[in-house]
C-alpha cells in the first residue's frame, strides 16, 4: 500500500493529483503509509528523505526526478525497454532502482530476469560520454540496483573510461557508501563499465557482466585519496595498505563472463587504486593493474583477491600486477592450466623502455626516484651518485635489438645478470633508454628488449656508448608501499626532500597461498622474470603453497602485517558480506575474523590435493544454490 502526499511547490501539487508537472518528466511520487504516519506524528508535514519517485523510464524523467529529490530518496525505473541518448547526472544521495532481478550471481549460471532494460545510445565522443555519472559528497550515499544495460543502435565502442562513473573528489573525507547491485551489463560497447574515481569506498555485488571486445568491467582509481588537494594517487601511496578493513572498493558475488579468444581483464587500475575482489565467478577473465610507469600518475596501490572461481576455457597469460602490494589466497582455478603455474605476473615496467621518456626516469640504476647501488657493493648511501660498474662502445656491425657486442671486453659469463644497461650516446634516438640485463658472455650482453609498438625501443648502433648500473629498489615496484608524500601534477617532487627524490617506501610483500588449479592440483603463485633486478622471491613476494586450512590467515602474513606496517593488525579479510550489502551501514576500518565459508573447510589440510577436493565439493554446492 502506498499513499500519495503533497510536497511544496507546483511539482508536488501535480504529483498529488496523479499528473505530470509540465516539462518535469515526473510521473508520480509515493511513500509508504507507515512512513507517512510517522512523518505526521513527528510534526513533519513535508516529506524528508523517504520519498519514492516513479519515473517513466526515460533519461529526462529520471533526471527531472533527481533534480527534485533529496538525499535518501529513491527513483524507480519501471519494467520495459528505454533508449537513453544522454548521460544521467547524479549529485544527490539517492537510490536508482529498476525491476531486473538476478539470482545466483557469483555462480556459473545465474538466473537473470531482464525486466528494466536501458539501451545505451549515449554519446561516444566528446563531453557527456557515459550512461550515468555519480558525483557526490563524502556524507552522501548512492545505490544503483535492478537495471539491465544493453547496447543500443550505435555499435561504436565509446572512447570513455566508464559507462557508470562513481566520483567523489571534493572533500577531506572519503565517500564510504557507493553501491551497484543486481544489475546486468550485457555486452555494452564501452571500454570500461564501472569507473571508480576520487576517494570512494563501496561495493559492486550480485551483478552479471557479459562482455567482449576488450571491455573492462571495472576501472579503479583513487587519485584524491587523502583529500581534495591530492592528485595522481599520491595520497594513496603515502598511506598504509589497510588490509582487512573497509578502505577499498569491493567487488563481490558477481558473475563475470568474457566472450573472447584470449583471457581478458575484469579490473584495470592506476592512480593509487585499491580494491578487493571476492566470491566472484570469472570466466576467461582475471584482474590486472597498471604501475607507476610513463606519466605522473601513480600505479595500483593495494589489492586482495580471494575466494574466487576462475574458469579459463581459453589459453593465455595470467594476471599482471605492475606495482604495489597484494594478497592472493583461497582461489580455485579450473579449465586451462596457467603458464609457469602462476596466477599473477609481477613486472616492473619502468625497468625497461616499455614507456618512453617516463616522468620518473628509467629504473636502470640512475633515477633519483629509485634506491640505487651507489657504492658498487649493493649498498645505497643517500645523496651519493649512482655507481658506474662498466662502460664501453658497441662494436657490432649491425643494429643491436636486445644484444650488444663489445670486442674489447672479457667479462665473466652472466656477471651482469640483474644489472641494467643504458644507451649513453646523445646522438642516438635511444639515448637515455635503459633495460635490465638477462645474460652476458665474455663480450656480449643480452638485455630485455621491449618490442611492442606502444613503448620505447632500446637499440644500440655501432659506436653507441653504453653504461652499466644497478637499481636496488624501484619506486612503487611490486612489493613496496607507503612512502613519503609526493606532490605536483606533471613535475612531481618528494615534499619531504623538496625535490625529486627516493620516497623511502616500506617493504610490503605480496603473499600467495591456497591458490589451486583443478584437476591438475597445481599450486599457483606469483611469477617474476628471473633476471628482473627487483621484486625478489622471499623478500618482495612469497609463494606460501597450499598446506593451510582454507580461509585462514597464515602466521607469516599476520606477523608481517601488524599495525605499524598495515595501519591495523591484519587478522583476516574484511567482514563478508560487505556492510552495504547486509544493511549494516557504512564500512568501518575494523577487520573481522568471522569468515563466510562452512566450518568443515577450516580443517587443516595435509596437501594441495586434499585442499582442492574439499573446495571442489563446496563449489559444486555453491553453483546449485542461490547466493543472494
Amino acid at each position: 500500500m502506498t499513499e500519495k502526499i503533497q510536497t511544496l511547490g507546483s511539482v508536488g501539487r501535480a504529483v498529488l493529483h496523479g499528473q505530470t508537472a509540465p516539462g518535469s518528466g515526473i510521473v508520480r511520487l509515493h511513500v509508504s503509509a507507515v512512513m507517512f504516519t510517522m512523518l505526521i506524528l513527528s510534526g513533519f508535514f513535508a516529506l524528508r528523505g523517504a520519498t519514492v519517485y516513479d519515473s517513466d523510464g526515460s533519461a529526462a524523467s529520471v533526471q527531472a526526478l533527481h533534480n527534485a529529490a533529496h538525499d535518501g530518496d529513491t527513483i524507480t525505473v519501471p519494467a520495459g525497454t528505454f533508449s537513453w541518448t544522454s548521460r544521467l547526472e547524479i549529485t544527490k544521495g539517492v537510490t536508482l532502482q529498476g525491476a531486473t532481478t538476478i539470482n545466483g550471481a557469483g555462480s556459473d549460471n545465474p538466473t537473470i530476469e531482464d525486466a528494466t532494460i536501458i539501451k545505451d545510445d549515449t554519446r561516444r565522443t566528446g563531453s557527456g560520454r557515459g550512461i550515468i555519472k555519480v558525483a557526490i559528497r563524502s556524507n552522501q550515499s548512492f545505490r544503483l540496483t535492478g537495471i539491465t544495460f544493453s547496447p543500443g543502435s550505435d555499435t561504436t565502442v565509446a572512447s570513455s573510461d566508464g559507462a557508470i562513473r562513481f566520483f567523489s573528489h571534493r572533500d577531506s573525507a572519503p565517500c564510504t557508501s557507493m553501491r551497484v547491485d543486481h544489475c546486468h551489463f550485457n555486452s555494452l560497447y564501452q571500454g570500461k563499465i564501472i569507473w571508480v574515481n576520487g576517494w570512494v569506498y563501496g561495493v559492486a555485488d550480485h551483478n552479471v557482466f557479459d562482455f567482449s571486445r576488450g571491455t573492462y568491467p571495472f576501472l579503479i582509481m583513487h587519485d584524491t585519496w587523502g583529500g581534495a588537494s591530492q592528485t595522481n594517487g599520491n595520497g594513496s601511496w603515502a598511506d598504509y595498505p589497510w588490509y582487512g578493513t573497509g578502505k577499498f572498493f569491493f567487488i563481490e558475488d558477481n558473475t563475470v563472463r568474457s566472450d573472447t579468444r584470449m583471457p581478458s581483464y575484469f579490473i584495470d587500475t592506476s592512480y593509487g587504486g585499491r580494491w578487493v575482489a571476492r566470491h566472484n565467478y570469472l570466466k576467461n577473465s582475471i584482474p590486472s593493474g597498471h604501475g607507476t610507469e610513463g606519466g605522473a600518475a601513480r600505479g595500483q596501490r593495494v589489492s586482495e583477491f580471494y575466494d574466487n572461481i576462475v574458469n579459463m576455457t581459453v589459453p593465455g597469460a595470467p594476471s599482471g600486477q605492475r606495482s604495489g602490494t597484494s594478497l592472493w589466497h583461497d582461489n580455485l582455478f579450473i579449465g586451462v592450466d596457467s603458464s609457469h603455474k602462476s596466477h599473477c605476473n609481477l613486472p616492473n615496467f619502468r625497468e625497461t623502455p616499455a614507456r618512453p621518456h617516463p616522468v620518473w626516469g628509467f629504473a636502470d640504476g640512475t633515477s633519483v626516484w629509485d634506491q640505487n647501488d651507489t657504492e658498487g657493493n649493493g649498498t645505497y648511501v643517500e645523496g651519493r651518485p649512482p655507481y658506474l660498474f662498466d662502460s664501453g662502445t658497441d662494436t657490432s656491425s649491425i643494429d643491436s635489438k636486445g644484444v650488444i657486442h663489445d670486442s674489447t671486453k672479457s667479462w665473466t659469463p652472466n656477471q651482469w645478470v640483474g644489472y641494467s644497461i643504458k644507451n649513453a650516446n646523445p646522438a642516438s634516438a635511444s639515448h637515455g633508454f635503459g633495460s635490465f640485463i638477462i645474460s652476458n658472455t665474455s663480450n656480449t650482453i643480452t638485455y630485455f628488449y621491449y618490442s611492442a609498438p606502444d613503448g620505447g625501443h632500446l637499440i644500440f648502433n655501432r659506436g653507441d656508448a653504453y653504461e652499466i648500473h644497478r637499481v636496488l629498489t624501484m619506486m612503487d615496484q611490486n612489493g613496496r608501499g607507503k612512502g613519503d608524500q609526493v606532490a605536483g601534477q606533471q613535475k612531481p617532487v618528494n615534499t619531504k626532500a623538496a625535490k625529486p627524490w627516493w620516497t623511502h617506501e616500506a617493504l610490503e610483500p605480496c603473499y600467495s597461498w591456497n591458490n589451486i588449479h583443478s584437476p591438475s592440483n597445481h599450486v599457483y603463485g606469483f611469477h617474476v622474470h628471473p633476471a628482473q633486478p627487483t621484486t625478489k622471491l622471499g623478500l618482495d613476494y612469497f609463494n606460501l603453497g597450499a598446506d593451510f586450512a582454507w580461509d585462514t590467515t597464515p602466521s607469516e602474513v599476520s606477523a608481517r602485517y601488524k599495525a605499524a606496517l598495515n595501519g591495523v593488525d591484519y587478522v583476516g579479510p574484511f567482514v563478508y558480506p560487505h556492510p552495504l550489502v547486509s544493511g549494516g551501514g557504512s564500512p568501518t576500518p575494523t577487520p573481522s575474523a568471522t569468515r563466510a565459508f562452512p566450518g568443515h573447510l577450516t580443517k587443516k589440510k595435509r596437501n594441495a590435493k586434499r585442499v582442492t577436493k574439499t573446495n571442489e565439493a563446496w563449489i559444486r554446492r555453491s553453483l546449485r544454490r542461490d547466493r543472494e
